[in-house]
Protein backbone atom coordinates (compact mmCIF):
# COMPACT_ATOMS: atom_id res chain seq x y z
CA UNK A 1 0.00 0.00 0.00
CA UNK A 2 2.79 2.79 0.67
CA UNK A 3 3.99 1.68 -2.70
CA UNK A 4 0.73 2.72 -4.51
CA UNK A 5 1.08 5.53 -2.53
CA UNK A 6 -2.48 4.91 -0.30
CA UNK A 7 -3.47 8.02 1.78
CA UNK A 8 -6.15 10.16 3.23
CA UNK A 9 -9.03 10.74 1.12
CA UNK A 10 -8.95 7.36 -1.13
CA UNK A 11 -11.19 4.30 -0.80
CA UNK A 12 -9.34 0.71 -0.30
CA UNK A 13 -11.14 -2.15 -0.88
CA UNK A 14 -9.96 -5.45 0.78
CA UNK A 15 -10.65 -8.25 -0.58
CA UNK A 16 -10.98 -10.87 2.38
CA UNK A 17 -10.42 -11.07 5.87
CA UNK A 18 -7.94 -13.65 7.08
CA UNK A 19 -5.52 -12.96 8.49
CA UNK A 20 -3.63 -10.75 5.68
CA UNK A 21 -6.95 -9.11 5.57
CA UNK A 22 -7.17 -8.35 8.81
CA UNK A 23 -3.61 -6.44 9.18
CA UNK A 24 -4.56 -4.79 5.49
CA UNK A 25 -7.56 -3.45 7.27
CA UNK A 26 -5.48 -1.60 9.92
CA UNK A 27 -2.97 -0.24 8.17
CA UNK A 28 -5.20 0.99 5.38
CA UNK A 29 -7.11 2.47 8.38
CA UNK A 30 -3.76 4.26 9.81
CA UNK A 31 -3.28 5.66 5.91
CA UNK A 32 -6.53 7.56 6.12
CA UNK A 33 -8.23 5.76 3.32
CA UNK A 34 -11.59 5.22 3.48
CA UNK A 35 -11.76 0.88 3.96
CA UNK A 36 -14.15 -1.21 2.49
CA UNK A 37 -13.57 -5.18 3.18
CA UNK A 38 -14.92 -7.37 0.37
CA UNK A 39 -16.30 -10.75 0.94
CA UNK A 40 -17.95 -13.39 0.83
CA UNK A 41 -19.17 -14.18 3.93
CA UNK A 42 -21.69 -11.56 5.21
CA UNK A 43 -20.65 -12.73 9.19
CA UNK A 44 -17.55 -11.54 8.70
CA UNK A 45 -19.41 -7.81 8.75
CA UNK A 46 -19.03 -7.38 12.60
CA UNK A 47 -15.33 -8.09 12.95
CA UNK A 48 -14.05 -6.43 9.58
CA UNK A 49 -15.76 -2.96 11.58
CA UNK A 50 -14.45 -3.67 14.84
CA UNK A 51 -10.59 -3.67 12.72
CA UNK A 52 -12.22 0.34 11.85
CA UNK A 53 -13.12 -0.97 8.35
CA UNK A 54 -16.09 1.67 7.15
CA UNK A 55 -17.74 -0.20 4.92
CA UNK A 56 -18.73 -3.73 3.80
CA UNK A 57 -19.98 -5.77 0.43
CA UNK A 58 -21.24 -8.80 -0.12
CA UNK A 59 -19.27 -9.79 -3.44
CA UNK A 60 -22.23 -12.70 -4.31
CA UNK A 61 -24.62 -10.00 -4.02
CA UNK A 62 -25.21 -9.19 -7.48
CA UNK A 63 -26.87 -5.78 -6.67
CA UNK A 64 -24.28 -4.67 -3.81
CA UNK A 65 -21.47 -5.46 -6.61
CA UNK A 66 -23.01 -3.24 -9.07
CA UNK A 67 -23.84 -0.38 -6.48
CA UNK A 68 -20.01 -0.40 -5.82
CA UNK A 69 -18.57 -0.91 -9.49
CA UNK A 70 -16.15 1.97 -10.12
CA UNK A 71 -15.82 3.21 -6.82
CA UNK A 72 -12.26 2.07 -5.53
CA UNK A 73 -8.91 3.71 -6.38
CA UNK A 74 -6.79 0.91 -4.62
CA UNK A 75 -8.04 -2.98 -4.23
CA UNK A 76 -5.95 -4.77 -2.18
CA UNK A 77 -6.57 -9.24 -2.61
CA UNK A 78 -5.63 -11.21 0.45
CA UNK A 79 -7.30 -14.03 -0.66
CA UNK A 80 -4.61 -17.30 -0.99
CA UNK A 81 -7.21 -19.67 -3.29
CA UNK A 82 -7.60 -19.25 -7.07
CA UNK A 83 -10.32 -17.26 -7.61
CA UNK A 84 -11.72 -14.51 -10.76
CA UNK A 85 -10.18 -11.40 -10.44
CA UNK A 86 -12.75 -9.80 -13.08
CA UNK A 87 -15.69 -8.81 -11.43
CA UNK A 88 -13.47 -6.97 -9.03
CA UNK A 89 -11.72 -5.35 -11.80
CA UNK A 90 -14.50 -3.69 -12.83
CA UNK A 91 -15.11 -1.72 -8.92
CA UNK A 92 -12.68 -0.27 -9.75
CA UNK A 93 -12.15 3.46 -10.73
CA UNK A 94 -10.51 4.52 -14.18
CA UNK A 95 -6.90 4.44 -13.70
CA UNK A 96 -7.51 3.25 -10.01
Amino acid sequence: MRHWKVSAGQRVGIIGLGGLGHMAVKFAVSFGAEVTVLSTSPGKEADAKALGAHRFVVTNNEEEVKANMGYFDFILDTVPANHDHNMYLTLLRTNG
